[in-house]
């Protein structure tokens, strides 16, 4: 700790900290424009100008001056007032002052401190600048002409979300900041630019003109997408959200979003979402009023008796889902599943089975600080892009090595100090297994404790270094510098994505990354952690309040296979649409086929199409609650618009139902959660007032494990095609929801099927061309996009679309054998 004094004001604080960052944490204001907390320093705005005794006849930088014992700071005086006005005076020489049709007025650093320093005219003269406004992408405007060359949008981008959109080009007064080559903007349009931009240069084109910020109400809540739990603000206005606010104050993800967090909202404003309850008559659903929909409801579940299946989303909050639970008990079945009920079981099985744990280890910033990451997938980033970026620090800051076990090259691989195990498609076990196995051979393995050694030594002896690089495709070095790297690091973090389109595998994965955590010594230690991270936003607490088929119960592809052969007399589907995002169509399409179907949701789905009863639900933006993201992080979900139409809210619907049912229901989410806590492990000694701002980690930072047995697993082998397609999640969109959203479809509005540049050759495919994939189970076909991260030979699409009709032919297998044909 550092002694220090400003403005007369003794203070004590970190040896790590800046001039401001003392200054602020001890409520002394010093005016800032080109710095922000969870960046570098940086210095360029001279703004935050001051004068330190020790430093006499001189003005120095406070955001880029470290602490030193005895300093003596003064942060204003006369000379420092004029010395800052002077600054802004310069900044204001070629700015182009358009306050009343620029977005950001009311909000802009430039025009606090112009008004603060009473700047009303400028002792000189130049020309303003004359830019031309980058529009050529549907989500960020670039006026470079308000810019103040911070820097803060380089410095986002390549610090933070490690993309590197923008640098300085020119010198002099010809400085400005640019994309590659001087084009229009095009990158993963995440916005953090935007959120980093004092003045107008940067701004959300979907928000344009819509509102001044006084005019915004802002609600705290937790975005509805992945299992990243970011809290985002919603800005809203005439009961319709507006915009997505910048909030670096509360949540777990510094101010950090991506496209859907940032620009996905809009479908909660839709005018497709249902209003009001369909019941069929006739053959067609027609609206209704609540009261008939639940006694429809109610009779078509008494009519079934016990063979009724529930299958719900994992975007229900957690008083939902326990309301959901309670259902399933009055209804006296355990057929009660979620998430298509196979590609969770990598924590619920393998996880149970290995660490006697059913979650996440660690909590996510103390990734910053790891010294080795492995990632499981290079699709990680897509699905869970905010923590991605506290990858990127890790790299950046903490200079840590990065391994990628892949089938496809992606955002990971770019990052510096990555390395990329490319292996043949479906043949991450194998990989796996050798770094346990290289681990074990080399006596690098921390083995005191761990139950299953001996007949896991056995198991891998198949799997060293030589044999999986023969069976994979990727060099044995390389396997065993991984294990290496794991072994030695201080800190380390193994990282693994769940969802829908990964369904193979899934407890095999869970088992093998467990047993390298064992082996590394990872799992349980502080600053080291394994990360099991689910596609939605609730997975998570889905998986807490034990959405899972009882012990004589069905899990979803059983319930949907009793179903399909008339076993299963009703379903209930919540919040999901299986018949476009679950694997195995004619299984789903034959299931739905019930003798009674109950969908509740926001939208008339293609799985709503065929119910008997629809109830319509409304959106995270719409309810209170909490969801409990893949770090085991509860946080409030927070209603920041009401309804409209007849909608209700899935715990209002779950109410009902139960009622019906004649079974009490808790009047309020918080009642419920009350409720929850007391039956829910790790719930225990949790109340809602606990949940703050930060959220509320339940376990602790380090969720130690309850066992340490090791599991052997069997991987398996490559597929023998000449062409592949990969199924997966693209960074734009997240599930089916993202779909309805204008932002991520003003980037992705359509399926597409990806392949490398060497193929495309070979097929005379250009960008933009139809492309059939012939297999098996039938064909699907759409647009071609070609790319450089697939290995000759491999496909890869997106599951998102309804149009692609994917799931016809991707039934949770790994990879799939196509033959493609140019149309």
């Amino acid at each position: 700790m550092v002694n220090l004094t400003i403005d007369g004001k003794q203070i004590t604080v970190s040896k790590t900290a800046t001039i401001y960052e003392a200054a602020k944490e001890a409520g002394i204001y010093i005016p800032v424009l080109c710095y922000a907390k969870k960046l570098l320093p940086y210095g360029a705005c001279r703004v935050c100008l001051v004068e330190v005794e020790q430093m006499k006849g001189r003005l120095i930088p406070s955001c880029t001056t470290p602490v030193t014992e005895g300093m003596v700071v003064t942060t204003m005086s006369d000379e420092i007032h004029k010395v800052r006005k002077t600054v802004l005076e310069f900044l204001l020489v070629n700015h182009v002052v358009e306050c009343p049709i620029c977005d950001k007025a009311g909000e802009c650093d430039l025009q606090d401190l112009t008004y603060e320093y009473e700047v009303v005219t400028n002792r000189f003269k130049g020309e303003k600048f004359d830019l031309p406004t980058d529009e050529v992408n549907p989500l960020i405007e670039r006026n470079m002409n308000r810019c103040v060359l911070c820097g803060k949008c380089v410095r986002v981008c390549d610090e933070i979300v490690g993309y590197g959109s923008y640098s300085f080009i020119n010198r002099g007064f010809e400085t400005k900041i640019a994309t590659a080559f001087d084009r229009g903007l095009n990158c993963e349009f995440c916005g953090q630019c935007i959120s980093m931009c004092p003045v107008g240069a940067l701004l959300p084109r979907p928000f344009k003109f819509k509102a001044r910020p006084w005019q915004l109400k802002e609600v705290d809540t937790v975005c509805g997408y992945c299992g990243n739990g970011c809290t985002i603000t919603l800005g809203t206005k005439d009961n319709e959200v507006q915009t997505i606010r910048f909030n670096d104050k509360t949540g777990v993800n510094d101010g950090n979003l991506c496209i859907r967090g940032r620009f996905g909202y809009s479908y909660v404003n839709s005018d497709q979402k249902l209003t009001k309850p369909l019941v069929r008559r006739d053959g067609q659903l027609v609206e209704t009023s609540w009261e008939e929909a639940i006694q429809a409801v109610a009779d078509g579940f008494k009519a079934a008796g016990d063979n009724v299946g529930i299958v719900s989303g994992a975007r229900l909050t957690n008083e939902e889902l326990f309301l959901v639970k309670n259902l399933s008990k009055a209804l006296g079945t355990e057929n009660l599943d979620h998430s298509g009920g196979e590609c969770y079981k990598g924590i619920t099985e393998g996880l149970k089975a290995t660490l006697g744990i059913q979650a996440s280890t660690a909590t996510f910033p103390q990734v910053e600080n790891c010294d080795a990451i492995l990632s499981i997938r290079s699709d990680f980033y897509e699905t869970h892009p905010v923590f991605g970026m506290v990858v990127n620090q890790a790299i950046r800051r903490n200079d840590a090595k990065l391994t990628v076990v892949a089938d496809k090259l992606g955002k990971f691989t770019k990052l510096p100090n990555a390395r990329t195990l490319l292996h043949k498609p479906g043949l991450e076990l194998n990989i796996i297994n050798g770094i346990c196995s290289v681990l074990l051979e080399e006596g690098l393995a921390k083995t005191d404790g761990l139950v299953g050694l001996d007949k896991l030594k056995k198991s891998l002896k198949k799997y060293s270094a030589d044999a999986v690089a023969t069976a994979t495709g990727v060099a044995a070095d390389a396997i065993k510098q991984a294990a290496r790297e794991l072994a030695a690091a201080e800190n380390a973090a193994i990282l693994l994505a769940y969802g829908l389109p990964y369904t193979a595998y899934s407890k095999e994965l869970g088992i093998a990354a467990a047993n390298l955590s064992l082996l590394t010594g990872i799992a349980g230690r502080q600053g080291s952690g394994l990360y099991l991270c689910g596609e939605k936003a609730n997975s998570q607490g889905a998986i807490d309040l034990g959405i899972l088929p009882g012990k004589k119960g069905l899990g979803v592809q059983q319930m949907f296979a009793a179903a399909g052969k008339g076993e299963l007399k009703a379903l209930y589907v919540v919040g999901e649409d299986p018949l476009v995002s679950y694997p195995d169509y004619a299984l789903v399409d034959q299931a739905l086929e019930a003798p009674f179907l109950v969908v509740q949701d926001l939208f008339m789905t293609a799985t709503a199409e065929k119910a008997d009863v629809v109830l319509p639900a409304t959106s995270f933006a719409e309810k209170n609650g909490t969801y409990t993201n893949a770090e085991r992080r509860i946080q409030q979900v927070r209603q920041g618009i009401k309804s409209k139409g007849e909608a209700k809210t899935d715990f209002e619907i779950l109410q009902l139902l139960l009622q019906a049912f004649g079974t009490a229901a808790p009047a309020t989410p918080a009642e419920a959660f009350a409720q929850l806590a007391v039956v829910t492990p790790g719930y225990e000694k949790v109340s809602l007032d606990m949940v703050g701002p930060q959220g509320y980690v339940w376990g602790g930072e380090i969720l130690q494990p309850e066992t340490r047995k090791l599991v052997s697993v069997v991987a398996g082998k490559a597929l023998d095609s000449k062409y592949q397609l990969l199924v997966g999640s693209a960074l734009y969109h997240s599930g089916t929801v993202s779909t309805h959203a204008k932002g991520p479809s003003a980037v992705v509005s359509e399926p597409y099927i990806e392949l490398g540049r060497e193929d495309a050759a070979e097929l005379s495919l250009a960008e933009g061309d139809m492309l059939k994939l012939r297999t098996a189970g039938g064909d699907i076909k759409a647009k071609v996009k070609v790319d450089r991260r697939l290995p000759k030979g491999v496909f890869f699409a997106p599951y998102h679309f309804a149009a692609l009709e994917l799931n016809k032919i991707y039934t949770g297998q790994p990879v799939i054998a196509v033959e493609p044909v140019k149309l």
